[in-house]
């Protein structure tokens, strides 16, 4: 979902990062060859960028529905399992949601489906797995994490 750049700031790694319209935040980062945004490395190419439109991937995160109740919770779970279980692609079979929550570190969460939209989740941001869809875990380091199920009544 498109939100236009509000403002910009620099995270605890000195990395670019743009406050959208939303209320969300997004790295801008300057990487060459992977993305290039020689705009976000000086002050007058920020200023010009302001009003530009970004994709917001938190918005385009699904929600559960108000109406879905938990109904099941997972063990919590560490990179040994992550690595046994869950970073070939995967589908919820399922009549249910799920929601991966991030108790210490990170996970790379991806939604496979038209195209691959991946997300960062941790403690502040976690996944939503809608029924039917298709969807890869993976991390590069110590993690734990669970999965909550919910239904809709």
């Amino acid at each position: 979902m498109e939100k236009k750049i509000v403002g910009f700031h620099v995270d605890e790694l000195g990395d670019w990062v743009a406050d959208l319209e939303c209320g969300h935040a997004q790295h801008v980062r300057h990487n060459p060859p992977w993305i290039n945004r020689p705009w976000v490395l000086e002050r007058a190419g920020r200023e010009g960028s302001l009003g530009m439109l970004l994709d917001c991937l938190k918005c385009n995160m699904p929600t559960i529905p108000v109406s879905a109740r938990q109904i099941d919770c997972s063990e919590i779970l560490d990179l040994q399992a992550l690595v046994s279980h869950y970073t070939e692609v995967q589908k919820n079979d399922g009549d249910y949601w799920i929601k991966v929550v991030v108790s210490e570190g990170e996970l790379v969460y991806q939604q496979v489906a038209d195209k691959t939209t991946g997300y960062v989740i941790d403690q502040a941001f976690s996944a939503v797995i809608a029924p039917g869809e298709m969807f890869a875990l993976s991390s590069k380091a110590s993690v734990l994490f669970q999965f909550l199920y919910y239904q809709v009544s």
